[in-house]
């Protein structure tokens, strides 16, 4: 069989995960609900704080349903969850000790939620993702409550709500948004003067992302400037790397994760690539730049020197393929701090206000029918995440197809190592080299320079799917190219299949290739339904 046309509406059968927030209407009507609620939150804030807040904080959760976040890498800590759920260990595939996901703690979180609910592991960490973000505008609120009382409580909350980077990530069921939650505790810990929290607060920072361990070395550098509960957050943020580093090291064999070393150091993309990543991030946080200049009492100069090692690092690295920033959510928390704080009554509303429009204005849901090369302020943000989603979407429904054609023994090797995967829930080899062992370089983005398709078929994979160079469609008569494969060498003892889809979004894959091993070609074209459980 060469060629499978999937049935009428495979897609949003198949990806329960990609679709979970479908259901809820369209895109256009919660960002429009959410631009009332911010709007009106800050025509209150001077003069009804606490209403405002209330506004804000309820903005939070619709901005990001409008969003929909995902991307493929959030699959990848789906599956170490669903396999940590499953009394496999958090593991890849199952008896491999590579930890290719950089999630921590959060993997963890996601799996007691799984294991205690009985629901699948993705949706869980979707709706979990949600609620850390809610509980970061909370905890964002805390921090300009106490420093500018309850009007600093309502700017603080309704400029976290709204900045694009909390939408986009929101829904995406990675960590960002619990590591977000975490620097804004520490932040309010420490303006508070309350040890304890900031203790446990820096200890989930270093438990959930591995910068934590940079962020504590430029902190440390400046422990005399720090007050008692900063001290505090920095000695729990100690006491959590190396926690973190000895699990890892027991379990895996590194005291970092592999994702970590490949991408920031076998497979980083240079300065160049950083510097363009710097660009586009201050292309969507300049009107809160502003608020770094009002810092009369010199707040913010310690996080900000403690930040800089980390943004140096990352610049350095060649910033990540991700839109939205997050791999800088400590300049982001820093940046939103200040605002919220700043004295002047007058200025502080400016920036407010700008903020809130420029923000509104990137995450407006304004989908173009194709070329996601045109970077025009309105919906910016939002058509950046669009294209991940989509590509989410059809890999998970793709990886359900594969589930259903391929034997339950077939080694699936995948360049996009996530939806796929997770959809087929086959022993995947990854080729882009964090969840396998690769050491063959391929020029190509951020965090993906490593390539393994050799490797993939030494290792005796059943199904590849490259997964490279896919463009999204540009017109409903257009249809995708076939993956590049660069070689077909590795590949001739594959048969290439093609799989025609239907489009069912306006950002939709309308055909796409699997190799597959002559003796493993799929003979009948997958059933019309399967079970939505997983």
């Amino acid at each position: 069989m060469d060629t499978v046309v999937l049935p009428a509406g495979w897609e949003r059968h198949a990806a329960t995960t990609a679709t979970l927030f479908d259901p809820l209407g369209p895109s256009l009507a919660w960002w429009g609900t959410a631009a009332l609620l911010l709007v009106a939150a800050v025509g209150l804030s001077e003069r009804r704080p606490r209403l405002s807040l209330a506004l804000a904080l309820c903005a939070t959760p619709i901005l990001a349903i409008s969003a929909n976040g995902l991307l493929d890498d959030a699959y990848i800590q789906f599956r170490y969850a669903a396999n940590l759920a499953g009394g496999l260990g958090p593991v890849f595939n199952a008896g491999e000790r590579i930890e290719g996901a950089s999630g921590g703690a959060w993997i963890g979180a996601i799996a007691v939620v799984s294991a205690v609910s009985g629901r699948d592991a993705a949706v869980c960490g979707r709706l979990l993702s949600v609620a850390a973000a809610c509980l970061s505008s909370f905890a964002a609120a805390a921090f300009g409550g106490a420093l500018a009382g309850p009007r600093g409580a309502a700017r603080a909350a309704i400029l976290w709500a709204a900045v694009p980077t909390t939408a986009l990530y929101a829904a995406t069921g990675l960590e960002a948004s619990a590591f977000a939650l975490a620097l804004w505790l520490i932040a309010a810990s420490v303006v508070r003067d309350r040890c304890g929290p900031a203790a446990a607060a820096g200890a989930l920072a270093a438990s959930l992302r591995p910068e934590g361990a940079v962020l504590l070395a430029g902190a440390a550098l400046l422990w005399r400037y720090l007050g008692r509960s900063g001290r505090a957050a920095l000695i729990g943020a100690a006491a959590g790397t190396v926690i973190m580093a000895a699990s890892r090291l027991a379990f895996y064999g590194l005291p970092v994760p592999r994702s970590a070393i490949v991408k920031g150091v076998t497979a980083s993309a240079g300065l160049d690539a950083g510097l363009r990543y710097l660009a586009r991030v201050a292309f969507e946080w300049w009107p809160l730049a502003p608020a770094l200049l009002f810092d009369r009492s010199r707040k913010l100069t310690v996080p900000i020197l403690a930040a800089a090692p980390w943004v140096a690092l990352v610049v350095l690295r060649g910033g990540d393929w991700m839109p939205g920033g997050r791999y800088f959510l400590p300049v982001l928390v820093i940046l939103v701090a200040g605002a919220a704080i700043v004295p002047s009554s007058r200025m502080a509303s400016w920036i407010l206000v700008g903020s809130l429009i420029w923000s509104l204005l990137l995450m407006m849901p304004l989908p173009e029918s194709g070329d996601f090369s045109r970077r025009l302020p309105a919906g910016w943000a939002w058509r950046s995440m669009a294209e991940h989603r989509a590509q989410a979407r059809w890999w998970e429904a793709l990886g359900v197809w594969v589930r259903a054609s391929a034997p339950a023994d077939a080694y699936l090797a995948s360049g996009p190592s996530g939806a796929l995967p997770y959809g087929a829930r086959l022993r995947t080899f990854d080729m882009y080299g964090l969840c396998s062992p690769v050491k063959q370089e391929s020029g190509w983005e951020a965090g993906h320079r490593l390539w393994g398709l050799r490797e993939a078929v030494e290792a005796g994979a059943d199904w590849i799917y490259p997964g490279r160079e896919l463009l999204m469609v540009r017109s409903p008569d257009a249809v995708l190219p076939a993956a590049d494969v660069r070689s077909s060498d590795p590949l001739a003892d594959y048969t290439p299949v093609t799989i025609v889809h239907a489009p069912e979004y306006r950002l939709d894959f309308l055909r796409d290739t699997i190799w597959v091993r002559r003796e493993h070609l799929p003979t009948a074209p997958a059933p019309a339904a399967v079970p939505r459980g997983r």
